[in-house]
């Protein structure tokens, strides 16, 4: 696995990954019932959750965007298994080095835990379903 160091210029962190910008936010998308684990225990990297058809090995994703967890709510959320999920917006302050997400490049993937401390809001998943629309969601690719 390689990791891209990160810098910061200008409020927005770069990584040396192609000039990748990752704002000043990075969302984590769960199922709502995780939210006291997470306030707990911060996000802790597992093994075994697909992402885009990729397996994790002890790895957290975070999307860089709030549509990216959007979509990523939409296609492996709520509609899929019934649950009602939540989206973390977190400092992207946090991060000490990362690898961009080879398929989409919307997220990243991280091999380190994360204190719940830089959590900044928690955002419910189905208050966004009808703010985007399939334009906005297409511009992601």
């Amino acid at each position: 696995m390689k990791n891209y160091k990160i810098f910061l210029n200008e409020n927005y962190l770069i990584s040396d990954a192609v000039g990748h910008h990752v704002g000043e936010y990075v969302y984590h998308v769960t199922p709502e019932n995780r939210i006291h684990n997470i306030k707990n225990d911060g996000f802790q990297p597992q093994n075994g959750i697909s992402i885009n058809g990729e397996k994790f090995e002890n790895r957290l994703y975070f999307a860089t965007s709030l549509i990216s967890a959007y979509d990523l709510t939409v296609n492996f959320g709520s509609y899929k298994d019934n649950d009602n999920y939540v989206i973390f917006k977190i400092k992207s302050e946090c991060l000490n080095d990362y690898e961009l997400d080879p398929l989409f490049g919307h997220g990243i993937y991280i091999d380190y835990s994360v204190p719940y401390k830089y959590v900044v809001d928690v955002i419910e998943a189905d208050s966004l379903f009808n703010k985007y629309n399939e334009d906005d969601i297409d511009n992601l690719y």
